[in-house]
């Protein structure tokens, strides 16, 4: 492919790829609602701005924080270089009044530089609540686009040796390394350390003329390579600029480089908030800060900035206009007070340092000569489009690449422009075009223990990789502080769901998948990472997809902070002493998704360092052939266990899903075998905590896990649990709040019949039973008559609506005045479960196994019959009956009272509105008798609908309206004033 050809089908690929681009975000922003934008990490909803200010360049800065002053933004996708539009959340249209890029993002605060000429009303806060969206990066893709078509005006004005070896046109320059101009024996190395490959590799790489790649698998210690390189490169008088696709990849460069201070002086471009704190020093802005005209260039940003914050007060078109002209005028000094001091400060450093972006045209680069460097480095060069490598390529004769195509490429939207050609990087192209003669590959890696290595080196490294002896064999125990047990002296370590039915969640994006039971699992293993003395900062979680990663912070961030829970894409070039894997595709048709992508897992499985856990279905997983391998690896060289093992940390587990999480009607993707009895799954409103599809198999309603029926007999287990603790010597038992109300009123009828203690605790998806030993009191024995149990299907409609059991009596009724609003709540959800008796005989599946078993329900049935028929009250007991309801209406609802509440109703207008019972005066407000946190969301709610929450303050009048207002408002006292006099002369 010649130069021409490539520059027209890239620019091609490009705008498919900007096209996509622009189209998934307008469609995202039609298809979903706000609070759905939210939960995909698109828009952070209802910020204020906190401050502005004037930064580089007399860039306007707009600090954003969350409306709740000290709360923590919203979980979001936003990263430094993103571009950003700010809406008024009272715009229904949500039309973009300021755009700009993001400069820094904290947990707490969103800064975004604004464009110049952009909307001035925005520079203090001002009591509006704003949403910031991320909109499609028109900024890359313009950069890009220029570089292309620099590439063909560079090789009219001048040769480029870079372009014609790229393209075919020459061949590179043979190098003998006999000839060398340095002999082996004085060459010295700035880090003595290196190994054999390193060594060989940067000779290489500086005898080379025009092009070096040095391939580095994970863990070969690449980047310090690429170090002792520049550093040579230097010594030998050569100007470098270092580049890499990602802030994090060049602030690695300058961590390394910057140990040598007293040997190069480094400049690292672009804002000082997307640096490492612990270089920021090295950053062009601190630079700048420390140069000889900082006060005078201070001085121009503060004269802004006190324009901006005036700005709102002068109101006249001819004031508007000096100000902006003054404003202009400032900003055009600045640019260029602050160009001449970029060009000394770049000209005064031996290494420039910057993103592949910002090392473009448009950038600090400008203020220099194009033919200034003679060296270009680009690290994690496969990463790269490679029209971003050609941004710093053509600014030097020789390059040097860095990187390993086996990791992830770019990620790229359009699936056209991938396809087309887009995803091949320049490393890619360049083996395929000129192979290994350019090329020198690192051996030995210092990352992983040596089983967790021989995988991803069998597979993708042609077996060359070698652990290093330090870590050939370290495990997690050799660690200071860390127990010596079963997981910690486990290098691989599988955790198999196949046939325990965890199945991925079907939701309503296909895009992003989740898998509850193996989150699950995923958390039970961490803890006990944790619990064995390893660090959560020492321990990563990493899955493929976006859904399962909320998932785990779920039920994990809350409690340690340090852990890190990741996508694969986001953890590329980090490493862990521990990972653990989710692989979530759990489904029959064996669909892997992602998983497909080999360069996904071989960067997944070479973070770690001691431990890797991987929890997956092999079964699904299996079906694609290099899964395959991976898992018979794991089989054949680590520790496996079924899921099975977990179940009884998996009973007391608590199902959390996102709030605004859609699945569609079948909710889970399950598997029918023959046999098998799997309980059908219903999709419910998710409000925090739900019940989930996995929780058959938390309840122990599901347990088997080998092949062959499963039975699902809750009864059972029920009863055995309540046995087992009634002989244990246990004083308590809790019952998870995942139990369903057929559940929970089983348990009440059983721990009845086993003269056990058992209440209700916690409050709304919280609430739980807890069984205790002791004496039951008479009191609540009278008070509370529970139902017989009756078999499925046996109670009749009627039955099912008036709860199941004998008539209460007066005391019963009397009592039932008395319940708290959390338990009538909970009645009120037992007795709709109830009414829907049918739906969970279909949902419980509970067949007998044996003649017996059907012939024992049958008399159950009937004795619960004749049981309710002998408890029936007596027809002349009636009128006592009504008497004591009567008696109940008028009596204060508060325990421990008994006053009239007829006068109280009278002169309070009724019961309480938020519980519908009857107070004494005493007893009469919310707060006294238990409504209190009712009344106060009550109160909420009605402020916020009649006055509440933040308003954009009423816009300035115009002066001609104002003008026409003061007129008649005049003419109105002047009218007033007549009358006044008129009745004073007739007085």
């Amino acid at each position: 492919m010649d130069l021409d050809t490539f520059v027209e089908k890239h620019s091609e690929l490009l705008e498919l790829e900007r096209n996509e681009e622009v189209e998934q975000n307008a469609k995202t922003q039609e298809r979903f609602t706000l609070k759905e934008l939210e939960s995909k990490g698109l828009v952070i909803t209802r910020v204020a701005l906190d401050s502005c200010y004037t930064g580089l360049y007399g860039r306007r800065i707009c600090k954003f924080r969350a409306w709740k002053r000290g709360a923590l933004l919203p979980v979001n996708k936003f990263s430094s270089g993103d571009i950003a539009g700010v809406v008024l959340a009272t715009d229904a249209a949500r039309e973009v009044i300021v755009s700009g890029v993001v400069t820094s993002i904290t947990q707490a605060v969103i800064s975004v530089a604004v464009d110049n000429g952009s909307d001035d009303s925005l520079c203090s806060d001002d009591g509006r609540p704003f949403h910031i969206f991320k909109l499609a990066n028109d900024v890359t893709y313009r950069r890009l686009k220029k570089t292309l078509e620099k590439m063909r005006k560079d090789r009219e004005i001048r040769f480029s040796p870079l372009i014609d070896l790229f393209f075919g046109v020459t061949k590179p320059s043979e190098v003998v390394l006999a000839q060398s101009p340095t002999p082996e024996k004085d060459f010295k190395y700035f880090n003595e350390k290196l190994d054999a490959s390193q060594k060989e590799a940067v000779k290489f790489a500086l005898n080379q003329k025009e092009v070096c790649i040095i391939h580095g698998p994970p863990g070969t210690g690449k980047t310090t390579t690429v170090v002792e390189v520049i550093l040579h490169l230097v010594r030998n008088g050569s100007m470098v600029l270092a580049c890499a696709p990602s802030n994090i990849a060049v602030d690695n460069l300058v961590e390394k480089l910057v140990s040598y201070e007293g040997t190069v002086k480094v400049v690292r471009l672009g804002h000082p908030a997307r640096v490492l704190p612990e270089i920021q020093r090295h950053s062009l802005d601190a630079v700048l800060a420390r140069s000889d005209d900082y006060s005078i260039r201070e001085d121009i940003r503060k004269e802004l900035d006190a324009i901006l914050s005036s700005a709102k007060k002068n109101t006249s078109k001819d004031s508007w206009r000096e100000v902006g002209k003054r404003r202009r005028d400032l900003q055009k000094e600045l640019h260029q007070r602050e160009r001449k001091s970029i060009e000394r400060t770049l000209r005064n450093a031996d290494i420039v340092l910057s993103t592949l972006t910002v090392a473009s045209d448009e950038g600090p680069l400008h203020c220099l000569p194009q033919d200034y460097f003679d060296v270009a480095v680009v690290d994690e060069c496969s990463q790269a489009l490679e029209a971003a490598c050609w941004m710093a390529l053509l600014r030097a004769p020789k390059c040097i690449l860095a990187g390993d195509h086996h990791q992830l490429p770019p990620t790229i939207v359009s699936k056209s422009a991938a396809d087309g050609g887009l995803s091949l990087t320049l490393m890619e192209r360049l083996l395929g075009l000129h192979g290994s003669s350019i090329m020198k590959m690192l051996t030995v890696q210092y990352r992983m223990h040596a089983d967790i290595m021989r995988w991803s080196s069998e597979q993708l490294y042609e077996g060359k990789l070698v652990a290093h002896d330090s870590v050939a064999q370290h495990l997690l125990r050799d660690m200071p502080g860390v127990e010596d047990n079963e997981t910690t002296s486990t290098p691989l370590l599988l955790i198999d769901t196949a046939g325990c039915s965890m199945y991925e969640l079907d939701t309503a994006d296909e895009d992003s998948k989740g898998n509850e039971g193996e989150a699950d699992l995923v958390s039970i293993h961490v803890e006990n990472l944790i619990a064995s003395g390893i660090k959560a900062a020492d321990i990563a979680v990493v899955s493929a997809y976006n859904l399962q990663v909320e998932l785990l912070r779920l039920r994990l961030a809350s409690k340690h902070h340090d852990l890190e829970i990741r996508s694969v894409d986001g953890f590329q070039g980090r490493e862990k002493e521990a990972v653990v894997m989710s692989f979530v595709r759990s489904n029959t048709e064996g669909v892997v998704g992602f998983l497909a992508e080999e360069r996904r897992i071989n960067v997944a499985i070479t973070r770690a360092r001691r431990h890797l856990a991987v929890v997956c279905d092999s079964t699904t997983v299996s079906r694609h052939p290099f899964m395959k391998s991976l898992i018979d690896y794991l089989t054949s060289n680590g520790v496996v266990q079924c899921a099975k093992q977990y179940s009884a940390d998996l009973d007391l587990r608590e199902p959390l899903r996102p709030v605004d999480l859609k699945l569609n009607e079948k909710g889970v993707k399950t598997k029918q075998q023959k046999g098998d009895t799997v309980r059908k799954q219903k999709t419910k409103p998710v409000v925090g905590t739900v019940p989930t599809s996995g929780q058959a198999f938390r309840s122990k309603l599901q347990i088997e896990c080998e092949a062959g029926p499963q039975k699902v007999d809750r009864d059972e287990w029920i009863r055995e649990a309540v046995e087992n603790f009634s002989a244990s010597t246990k004083s308590e038992h809790r019952f998870p709040s995942t139990l369903n109300s057929y559940e929970r009123r089983l348990v009440h009828e059983v721990a009845e019949k086993f003269g056990l203690h058992h209440v209700s605790e916690g409050e709304g998806v919280e609430r739980h039973i807890v069984l205790r030993k002791g004496k039951l009191d008479a009191t609540i024995g009278d008070q509370v008559q529970l139902s017989p149990p009756r078999a499925e299907g046996s109670a009749s409609p009627e039955g099912a609506r008036n709860g199941v059991g004998p008539m209460r009596t007066s005391t019963d009724l009397t009592s039932s005045n008395h319940i708290s609003h959390e338990d009538a709540k909970e009645q009120q959800a037992e007795s709709s479960e109830t009414e829907s008796k049918t739906e969970h005989a279909e949902e419980l599946e509970v067949e007998p196994t044996t003649r017996k078993e059907k012939a024992g329900k049958q008399n159950k049935v009937s004795s619960t019959k004749k049981q309710t028929k002998q408890n029936e009250p007596e027809e002349e007991d009636f009128d006592a009956l009504i008497a004591s309801i009567v008696a109940a209406d008028s009596t204060c609802a508060q325990p421990q009272c008994r006053e009239s509440i007829r006068t109280a109703l009278l002169g309070r207008g009724g019961p309480c509105p938020l519980c519908n019972r009857g107070f004494c005066f005493s007893h009469a407000l919310p707060e006294v008798h238990g409504c209190g946190e009712a009344a106060k969301a009550h109160a909420r709610a009605a402020w916020k609908k009649t006055e509440g929450g933040a308003r954009a303050p009423p816009r300035p009048m115009k002066a001609d309206k104002r003008a026409q207002v003061k007129k008649a408002l005049d003419k109105k006292l002047e009218a007033l004033a007549e009358k006044r006099r008129v009745k004073g002369k007739k007085e």
